[in-house]
């Protein structure tokens, strides 16, 4: 009995050992063998990513402003104009909303463009990638390359943009910024459309964002990305060029002019006598010449206004309009809407109106904001890039999307060729003896011009400083190129902006 005893329990033992042993088995092959089946095949193939080469970006001659060269044995995103075409390319950054840490086959040094046309164009730019399945060993000395798909370069864009200019064009404006005012502007874009220069001071190098890159010989003042973002006084990420709101002042003038033509309300003949000052109740609207010289200019028309920026004349030019359609002339002129510009962060500018005065302040519009609107005063809002658009639609009745890269079909605004004839005399004469813009008096005869300065509501700040210029290239409006100037805090727009226009202006006559 109790060798019987022994022989069952020990058989009960080996039925258990082999029980577990089965089972074991059965859980290894069967239940986790897909498992385990991966982590073999993840031994042995390996997925590498091939980065897609990024697109060039060159100006109109196939100069390059962005461009991918060997550095320090790596392949890099470099911007030889540095500062000076910040404005235009943008740069280069992290991409939002994507964690690399969690994403296995992401490149650590993903980037992608944050602002510009590195932005813009992002999709045509970034191309495809591509990649490679390796089977190696498991000790990974042996490597196979089974599959191969080659990335996509991504396509090389062209602008509109003349390296040369935007570099005279910026370096004209950096140095007025930094000798006076807090900020500056230069836009110059064809009739058509096409933005030939566009900078905005202070400006940045673009290659601060790309890790260990190679600075420009155009480096400007910051020395890394961390000052650059955090200077939230000069805020040189900040492209006023297109994002920036400033009360156009005389520059506007051009509006009131064309809408009192055009709706007959006078002639080139019509003229009013300067006062020198217009008096409503408790307040004052003056002329710059009787403020500034203590004088009067006697009988004037449009011509002479223009020319002299008469404030008296626009005054009672925005009282024959109206508010209301001095208003849709402003809109009209594509002011208080984006331009289109292939570019991002635009803004729309602001257009006040009676409604929006009287919901928003409590205040009902009367003849004195009419008044204020009319010289570009009170609370209109331009960018320096509609500035630019509004002067070339005065001069050409042609409204064309400013455009970095390519040309959008324009609209014809139908105005009456003589009234356009008629603009073109004022502002041939602001930029002749007599006239306003006395820095530019040398090219008298060869471009048109407009002054402009806009006070900026407190006697202990300087006025913004505008001008623009039109420079008439050929028989064809659509190839005459305008040229606008901001110095934002400035001073007058004579005496600051144009001298600016005068350093820009004899290689746009001899050189284009």
């Amino acid at each position: 009995m109790r060798t019987n005893a022994i022989y069952f329990w020990v058989k009960t033992f080996l039925i258990l050992v082999m029980a577990v042993i089965i089972s074991r088995v059965f859980f290894l092959t069967v239940v986790m063998g897909e498992h385990f089946g991966d982590l073999a095949r993840g031994n042995m193939i390996r997925i590498q990513k091939l980065d897609p080469i990024r697109g060039v970006i060159s100006d109109r001659n196939g100069k390059p402003m962005a461009m991918n060269i060997d550095y320090q044995g790596r392949t890099i995103r470099h911007y030889p104009g540095g500062e000076t075409i910040a404005a235009i390319v943008g740069y280069l950054g992290k991409p939002n909303n994507i964690d690399l840490t969690n994403c296995a086959e992401c490149n650590p040094e993903m980037t992608v463009g944050k602002a510009g046309i590195e932005k813009s164009y992002q999709n045509n730019l970034m191309g495809q990638p591509g990649e490679v399945i390796v089977q190696e060993t498991a000790d990974g000395k042996n490597k196979t390359e089974v599959i191969r798909t080659e990335s996509v370069p991504g396509k090389n864009i062209q602008t509109n943009i003349d390296l040369e200019l935007q570099k005279i064009a910026f370096l004209a404006i950096r140095n007025k910024f930094k000798e006076i005012g807090k900020s500056g502007v230069v836009v110059i874009a064809r009739i058509n459309g096409e933005v030939l220069a566009l900078a905005s001071v202070p400006s940045f190098d673009p290659n601060l964002f790309i890790a260990n890159g190679k600075r420009s010989d155009f480096g400007g003042d910051f020395k890394d990305v961390d000052g650059l973002i955090s200077d939230q006084t000069a805020k040189p990420l900040f492209n006023r060029a297109i994002s920036g709101n400033f009360a156009p002042g005389s520059v506007y003038k051009l509006v009131p002019a064309m809408g009192v033509l055009e709706e007959g309300k006078i002639t080139r003949s019509s003229e009013i006598i300067d006062t020198g000052e217009i008096k409503i109740g408790e307040y004052r609207f003056g002329n710059w010449y009787l403020d500034k010289y203590g004088q009067t200019e006697g009988s004037i028309n449009v011509v002479k206004a223009i020319s002299r920026s008469n404030d008296i004349f626009f005054y009672k030019m925005g009282e024959a309009l109206g508010a209301d359609s001095l208003i849709s002339w402003t809109m009209r002129f594509g002011l208080g809407q984006k331009t289109g510009i292939d570019l991002p962060g635009e803004s729309e500018g602001f257009v006040p109106t009676p409604y929006w005065r009287e919901k928003t302040l409590g205040e009902r519009w009367f003849l004195g904001n009419t008044y204020h609107m009319a010289i570009g005063q009170g609370d209109l809002m331009t960018t320096p890039l509609q500035i630019n658009r509004m002067t070339a639609e005065a001069v050409s009745g042609l409204s064309c999307n400013p455009m970095l890269v390519g040309t959008i079909d324009c609209s014809d605004q139908k105005f009456n060729p003589k009234n356009i004839a008629i603009i073109l005399e004022g502002m041939k004469g602001a930029c002749s003896p007599g006239g306003t813009a006395f820095p530019l008096f040398e090219f008298a005869g060869k471009i048109y011009c407009k002054t402009g300065t806009a006070q900026k509501g407190t006697k202990d700040t300087l006025s913004n400083a505008w001008t623009s210029v039109v420079v008439p290239k050929g028989s064809d409006v659509r190839n005459w190129i305008v040229m606008t100037i901001l110095i934002e805090e400035g001073g007058e727009g004579s005496a600051v902006a144009a001298p600016v226009a005068k350093e820009i202006v004899p290689y746009i006559l001899d050189k284009m």
